[in-house]
């Protein structure tokens, strides 16, 4: 999970990569902005942690 400035603002990044085959399988990124860098990390996180609950 990463993050990226737009727009005067901050975005979340989460890319799913096969290692093994090395090709990036998907890509994701908010459709909401963030005031801080530090905000749309907790954002990302927390919609990570609920991807890896959906399991």
């Amino acid at each position: 999970m990463q993050t990226a400035e737009q727009a005067g603002g901050f975005v979340w990044v989460l890319a799913l990569v096969d290692f093994e085959s090395r090709e990036l399988k998907r890509a994701m990124v908010s459709e909401e902005n963030f005031a801080t860098a530090d905000a749309a990390r907790d954002a990302g996180n927390e919609r990570l942690q609920g991807m890896s609950n959906d399991r």
